[in-house]
């Protein structure tokens, strides 16, 4: 394995024998294998892939998809059926909640006992421990047995000990989903820190936007396969697509007239003066967008644009910019509908947007047939940097919670914000503040 490496693994499958019934087992062994009393499962099969040193990995797919198995076979606790894995570093994990904990030690005594399974001397853990029950901020249960723990102060003991072990090779699976609010946050600002220092990250979320934000690159495993491997806002937009396909064919199935008419309907449009506006429709946009789209049908983006003030397309905004997101789109079906644009920064996390009923419209009464203009404006307070914008037509399955989605395009607009003049802001977004300054 290349000296820049942290993890390799190769055509990794793991299969399970599942018996029906424990003689089965029995009779499996006396019969030396020549019959067969069990089924198998295939929790993981043929996952091949590398992760370089100091690179963060996100590991997404639905419960089920072989996320954690992958782990346990990375961190030795599995054995694989077939394939390899090489690790170059030292690992330190946090998988299921408490393992490795002893449930009759105490807090203070477990510290010490993972110190010395992670090869860390107790002279050095004696170091440590001051900053571990610091993070770990659980008091006095230090000093009582961990099986009087709750689930929280579990997994806060847990990423404090692994955290300040100065891993190589950090290893999280969704245990922190039990922290509560700020220990959350401050777990995500040390493994952040962790990243800057070259530590080698391997992350499992269904947080979509934590995953995007710490992670550099994305797995997307489904029935123990991979899915896709790239950039992790990439791979995570993907999930949510198909997840929102599968949930669109799950509507379909259970609900043959999806529309909700919760609200008396009304088509929002903008008539500025001189403000002509034609319907469009582009067959390039159509080809630029067809690998970004999917959707159940009933409706469809024809064309969309980003305008500036004068009503002009633009692809380059000034900070704080008024500007207009003008979305076309014809339908082929009767139903309540709201048209909706979410703008993404380059890690495709979703920074502002607006829907009509945001924006305290009501839905799109739409026709077979018909075809729609619906304009916003909105300014722009953003980051320098590159955007890109999502548009949807969706109609409410559960108003409020859940949607159809008939047509949603990914990237179906892109501009780049520039650098605001005077004091630069370091932020994703800034809204205007007002301050009051005394001297006392």
């Amino acid at each position: 394995m290349c000296s820049d490496i942290a993890i390799s693994v190769r055509s990794l499958t793991k299969t399970y024998r599942i018996f029906g019934h424990p003689a089965d087992r029995i009779k499996q062994a006396l019969t030396l294998g020549k019959m067969r009393f069990h089924q198998e499962f295939t929790a993981l099969q043929d996952v091949s892939f590398e992760v370089k040193k100091g690179e963060s990995l996100g590991i997404i797919g639905r419960n089920g998809s072989g996320k954690s198995t992958l782990l346990q076979l990375i961190c030795s606790i599995l054995k694989p059926t077939s394939g390899s894995v090489e690790v170059n570093g030292r690992i330190s994990a946090l998988l299921e909640l408490g393992a490795g904990f002893n449930p009759e030690f105490t807090g203070r005594e477990n510290v010490y006992f993972q110190g010395a399974v992670m090869g860390i001397s107790k002279e050095e853990m004696e170091r440590r421990f001051d900053d571990v029950a610091a993070f770990a901020d659980i008091g006095e249960f230090i000093d009582q047995p961990v099986r009087t723990y709750s689930s929280g102060m579990y997994v806060r003991l847990a990423f404090a000990v692994n955290i300040l072990s100065d891993p190589e090779i950090m290893i999280v699976d969704e245990a922190l989903a039990v922290g509560d609010m700020a220990f959350q946050s401050k777990c995500m600002t040390a493994l952040t820190r962790i990243q800057e220092h070259g530590t080698t990250i391997l992350f499992v979320s269904h947080d979509i936007g934590v995953l995007k934000s710490l992670c550099s690159r994305g797995i997307y495993l489904d029935r123990g396969m991979v899915q896709e491997i790239g950039p992790a806002g990439d791979v995570a937009e993907h999930y949510v697509r198909r997840m929102r396909e599968e949930m669109n064919a799950e509507f379909a199935s259970t609900m043959p007239s999806a529309n909700t008419k919760a609200e008396t309907t009304t088509h929002l449009e903008r008539q500025d003066k001189g403000d002509t506006q034609e319907f469009k429709t582009s067959a390039k946009f159509e080809k630029q967008v067809a690998h970004f789209r999917y959707g159940d049908g009933g409706a469809k983006i024809t064309f969309a644009e980003l305008l500036d003030e004068d009503l002009h397309p633009t692809n380059e905004v000034r900070f704080n910019q008024s500007i207009f997101i003008r979305i076309y789109f014809e339908t082929s079906t009767e139903a309540d509908v709201s048209c909706n644009y979410y703008v993404l920064d380059d890690k495709k996390n979703l920074i502002l947007g607006a829907g009509l009923r945001l924006v305290d419209q009501p839905l799109m009464r739409v026709k077979n047939g018909g075809r729609y203009i619906v304009t916003y404006k909105t300014r722009l307070p953003l980051h320098e940097g590159n955007y890109s914008v999502q548009l949807q037509i969706s109609t409410p399955a559960v108003l409020d919670n859940t949607a159809i989605f008939r047509d949603v395009i990914d990237n179906a607009l892109a501009f780049k914000m520039s650098r605001r003049e005077g004091a630069r802001i370091w932020t994703k977004a800034y809204v205007r503040n007002e301050v009051e300054i005394k001297s006392c």
